[in-house]
């Protein structure tokens, strides 16, 4: 079982469930995600959707290199757009939305919370947008999605430095909404979530549906895929196939 989509007082929480690959997204995850996402919108008892990752170590380490490691021109393409378009959803999904970041997030994984509205994060938990070390950018619209919601120095530096920060740099810039002490996480989040479910449906929609106004504008998704356009233009670089060469070799 690559993911998990499970139900508890009101939120529809999403789990990756692949902690021997520290919860890393292949295309298996991209079609639970998808299904998951319909789900949550289609069901009344659902108020609020959320995502963590299984285990303590990770929430998500980004996009699985060995499955996608070898993907190159139109194949390399399509995979960074297909979960672009996933995390597009995920954006402007029409109730609230919440990463569970209970652990490393890298990467692909930071653009996964990021496109949540609310980043709740275990104490101790290191995040990095780390895609500048492998030759490549944000390719699934983490950039676009970064810059509009931090302050433009922030969110610049956190791209040009492409290294772990801990879970306090990262609210200091804004990120991070609220660090969870890591001996009652399950417990604190769930106090935290508590707080949105008690809402009704139609309250939680309705300001969704006003947030998601800038999200939907012909240039903001403009943006956000050009973006990606670019990603699969430098994932064939000679910068890039070292840095894979690296990786793998090191894994």
């Amino acid at each position: 079982m690559e993911a998990k989509m499970e139900y508890e007082a009101g939120v529809g929480l999403f789990t990756i469930c692949r902690p021997e690959k520290r919860n890393a997204i292949n295309f298996a995850v991209m079609e639970a995600l998808e299904e998951a996402m319909k789900r949550a919108a289609a069901d009344e008892h659902v108020k609020v959707f959320a995502i963590t990752g299984a285990g303590g170590e990770a929430f998500c380490s980004g996009g699985d290199l060995h499955e996608f490691g070898h993907l190159r021109g139109a194949e390399a393409k399509q995979m960074l757009t297909r979960m672009g378009e996933l995390l597009y959803k995920l954006l402007t999904f029409p109730k609230p939305t919440v990463a569970l970041v209970n652990g490393t997030a890298i990467g692909g994984g930071c653009e996964l919370a990021t496109a949540c509205d609310i980043r709740l994060v275990k104490e101790g938990s290191r995040i990095g947008f780390v895609q500048g070390r492998l030759g490549i950018t944000t390719g699934w619209g983490g950039a676009s999605m970064l810059f509009a919601k931090l302050p433009y120095g922030q969110a610049l530096d956190v791209l040009l430095r492409a290294e772990l920060m801990t879970a306090e740099e990262m609210k200091a810039r804004g990120w991070t909404d609220a660090i969870v002490p890591a001996e009652s996480w399950r417990e604190q989040w769930r106090q935290r979530l508590a707080v949105y479910t008690e809402r009704s449906l139609a309250v939680l929609q309705a300001y969704k549906a006003t947030a998601g106004e800038k999200w939907r504008t012909a240039w903001f998704r403009e943006q956000f895929f050009t973006e990606i356009d670019r990603c699969a233009e430098l994932w064939g670089s000679r910068e890039h196939e070292q840095a894979l060469r690296a990786f793998l070799h090191k894994k």
